[in-house]
């Protein structure tokens, strides 16, 4: 029998592309065919909810902004939702929601672009996962195990990829960020990747990513001020000062109009709303079962949204963890214990609700701290203590489980015996019993980690079909709208002017013929006539009190009398003011027909609505509505963020009222601003303007001076970053390098720490620390380009990275014990010479 060759000789130079690229890509294509399997049973798993009804619809008006050549800052027409900087989540700023924008206004069936999207977005999540759990330590088996885990994880799929499709989108990407920075700031590579992937991840709009990315950057930070690094220290610096930057361009916008939006009096209370208990978190291992998660629906949602994994309460097969691996999992650590905070904090924190949104964060820590535990204790860690262990925890989770939902008993009773099962499996797979090592031929331990890692997968398949049966659709209720863009693209064609809808419009959203007559939410942008009842997350309190809407454009029966009744300050209607032409009125609030006033008529009767049109058209929202007493202007110019007029008189009333919603922002050229009429119609006061003067009313979103700066900034600190490292880079492997103990290095005879090269390293670390890069990074680099072996860069790098099998890419730390299939009668660890030999 041949002799195993050293592990120094199965190097990660030796492998093939295809050695190293087959666990990621089974794991993509698992992620996918998982994701693409649940349309089998509901081909709408991804268009529901706030997809359906909100997302949508700005997508696709994004992508006719942008087909325009325009960016979407201000639409005075749609009202409190019109104020897209401040909204935040229309990602304004993000190349890659231009992108989801452009396809989503080419695109005939919103479901199908949606799904596209979405289940794009999963792949790159499980690709972020795999590289994630590598660099923390994992094998690739291991790594590829976590990256189909982690997007299959209760809460992504039901609630982030069935509706809250940020929510999804800053999941996805949030391990590549992860990966990136600890690239640049723990390896000194490029930071165009963090770059990058920060700024998209920051861009989609949705808070609760960036709060995650802060905890990274602090933890990252802090771990290296008490370590003294100056170099990682800088690194992080100017990795925070990038994404500060952008953070206040693209939210503080929403902080500074939040006063005059409902958002101000969000409270700080527990209503345990979409947030978690203790108890909740024993259903983490159970793919079948709710927990107590009160939601929308009453006191448990239908969804497994505290779900990590089948195979979490399987842990303890695998602890302890060594101390060296723990040490580097340390961040993992930092964050899952601070997204757990997260989660079990009061379910209303100021502008921050429902904190069960971090749950995707929890998920993604467990299951690094999973993989990196199976890969440092399979097969050979494995012991009888250990197995029973696991065993007495899958039986306490189930226990706990039953007692917070007894109702679920047959469920938690099946995921039980799986796990029991698995537990099993692993155990005889563990300790059966191995061949001899034959050349050409994978070990009998790389066989094992490939045949539970394989089985785990199959079984995880399964799992999310057996969660497909119990829920075949997100919690989230979806309303039944049509697919196709041209039948939506139809609704309210011809109307006259802007129009607006009162009551409540979602009555018959599950009768296919209601969608003829209205849309919802979003939707309405891809009506030809604006529409004010867009969806918005900042209600502007003022408007919303007097209309009594909400946030979905909802409004209770007395806004129509309020829309047509005389404003006691102008003495015009409020539908005037507005500038409204045209109103749906929903039957299932007024089932009688309205009395109607005069300038109005009924235009036609719907089976679900009321059509009421102005008998004269008005001009569209943003313009002039009303000028008082004996004060006359002539408007010259209008856009969406502008109105120029000039004074032709100035009486008794100098205000000059606009079809405008009075965000923070305006400003007035040749005038000042006036408290608004109602509290929420822009006004103007041009007292001090003499006939003649030009008036100019310019919206820029707030403090444009501040955004400006910081865009600005941002970019600087990306080039000074970036020009920085090329001139350490260049320094570093100038001719004084390149001479005798560069080629010095290059014989191998000794390492790094031996030759000439340590000296000048050390000579030129502290102009390195302000250059942004490390010498010995850069050396290893070279030592790539130079076709030095995987030893000598090693060497080059001054570590000794754990070798990597040639077959499967399998870490082997040098350090790690090794153990044959009899272990001790008494089933503890243990390690000597004929283990390694009998494992060789």
């Amino acid at each position: 029998m041949t002799e195993a060759p050293d592990t120094d000789e199965r190097a990660q130079g030796t492998e093939s592309l295809w050695q190293r690229l087959r666990w990621p890509l089974l794991a993509v294509a698992v992620t996918v065919g998982l994701a693409l399997s649940r349309l089998l049973v509901n081909p709408r798993f991804y268009f529901t909810d706030d997809t359906e009804r909100g997302s949508f619809g700005q997508w696709w008006a994004l992508g006719e902004y942008l087909t325009q050549g325009r960016l979407p800052i201000l639409d005075p027409s749609a009202w409190q939702g019109g104020n897209y900087f401040a909204e935040g989540q229309w990602g304004i700023l993000s190349p890659v929601t231009w992108l989801i924008g452009l396809t989503a206004h080419a695109a005939p069936d919103a479901a199908v672009h949606v799904t596209a999207w979405k289940v794009l977005f999963l792949a790159v999540f499980a690709v972020g996962m795999f590289l994630l759990a590598r660099d923390f330590g994992a094998s690739r088996p291991w790594a590829a195990l976590a990256a189909v885990l982690a997007p299959a994880a209760g809460f992504t799929v039901y609630m982030d990829a069935a509706s809250w499709a940020t929510g999804l989108f800053d999941a996805c990407v949030l391990p590549l960020v992860w990966w990136t920075l600890r690239r640049v700031v723990e390896g000194g590579r490029s930071p165009i990747p963090f770059l990058l992937a920060s700024f998209t991840l920051i861009t989609f709009g949705y808070v609760f990513g960036v709060i995650v990315l802060v905890v990274l950057l602090v933890e990252t930070l802090v771990r290296h001020l008490v370590a003294r690094d100056g170099v990682r220290i800088l690194r992080t610096l100017l990795a925070s000062a990038w994404g500060a930057l952008w953070t206040i361009v693209v939210y503080l916008p929403a902080i500074m109009t939040s006063p005059v939006t409902e958002r101000s009096a969000d409270p700080f209370a527990n209503e345990h709303f979409l947030n978690a208990d203790v108890a909740d978190l024993f259903s983490a291992g159970s793919p079948l079962t709710t927990a107590s998660i009160e939601s929308f629906w009453g006191p448990t949602t239908q969804g497994p949204l505290v779900y990590i994994a089948w195979l979490l309460p399987l842990i303890p097969l695998f602890l302890p963890i060594p101390r060296d691996a723990l040490r580097r999992l340390a961040p993992v650590c930092v964050l899952g214990l601070a997204m757990l905070a997260f989660i079990l904090a009061p379910s209303e924190m100021g502008p921050l609700r429902w904190p069960i949104r971090m749950m995707p964060y929890v998920a993604i820590a467990v299951i690094l701290v999973f993989a990196v535990a199976a890969t440092r204790a399979f097969p050979e860690r494995l012991t009888r203590t250990r197995l029973a262990v696991a065993a007495g925890v899958i039986v306490a989770c189930a226990y706990i489980s039953w007692v917070g939902e007894m109702w679920s008993w047959k469920s938690i009773a099946v995921t039980a015996a799986l796990q029991l099962a698995a537990l099993a499996g692993f155990w005889f797979i563990a300790r059966g019993r191995e061949r001899g090592y034959v050349a050409g031929k994978p070990a009998g331990w790389e066989r094992k980690t490939s045949a539970v890692v394989l089985a785990s997968m199959l079984v995880t398949v399964g799992v999310g079909g057996a969660q497909l049966t119990q829920w075949p659709e997100s919690p989230m209720p979806s309303v039944n709208a049509p697919t196709a863009t041209s039948e939506l693209e139809g609704v309210l064609a011809g109307a006259p002017g802007d129009a607006i809808v009162v009551g409540n419009y979602y009555t018959g959203q599950s009768t296919p013929d209601s969608w003829d007559e209205r849309l919802m939410g979003n939707l309405w942008y891809l009506s030809d006539t604006p529409v004010a009842s867009v969806y918005t997350v900042l209600p502007f309190a003022a408007y919303a009190d007097d209309l009594c809407s909400d946030l979905r454009g909802i409004t209770c029966a007395d806004a129509l009398g309020t829309l047509w009744s005389i404003d006691d300050e102008t003495g015009a209607p409020v539908s005037d003011l507005m500038s409204i032409s045209t109103i749906v009125a929903a039957k299932d609030t007024y089932p009688d027909r309205p009395a109607v006033p005069e300038g109005w008529h009924l235009e036609s009767e719907g089976y679900w609505n009321w059509f009421f049109e102005r008998d004269e058209e008005l001009p569209t929202a943003g313009g002039v509505t009303w000028q008082g007493s004996g004060t006359t202007v002539d408007v010259t110019g209008q856009t969406q963020t502008t109105v120029t007029f000039t004074v032709e008189s100035v009486g008794s009333d100098p205000r000059v009222v606009l079809s405008r919603l009075p965000f923070p922002g305006y400003s007035v050229d040749g005038a000042e601003l006036a408290d608004p009429v109602r509290d929420y119609l822009l006004t103007v006061d041009v007292s001090g303007a003499a006939e003649g003067d030009t008036v100019t009313v310019r919206f820029l979103p707030p403090p444009f001076p501040v955004l400006v700066g910081s865009f600005a900034l941002a970019w600087l600190v990306a080039l000074s970053w970036l020009v920085a490292r090329a001139i350490a880079r260049r320094r570093l492997t100038g001719s004084h390098l390149a001479n005798g103990a560069w080629h010095g290095m290059r014989s191998g005879a000794t390492t790094l720490r031996s030759t000439p090269v340590v000296g000048h390293l050390e000579r030129v670390q502290g102009a390195a620390l302000h250059l942004l890069v490390d010498p010995a990074d850069v050396l290893a680099e070279h030592a790539e380009h130079e076709h030095l072996d995987p030893a000598q860069q090693e060497h080059a790098r001054g570590e000794e990275r754990p070798p990597l099998d040639n077959r499967l890419g399998v870490h082997q730390p040098r350090d790690r014990e090794i153990h044959g299939p009899d272990a001790g009668a008494d089933g503890e660890d243990h390690a000597d010479g004929a283990d390694e030999a009998q494992r060789k």
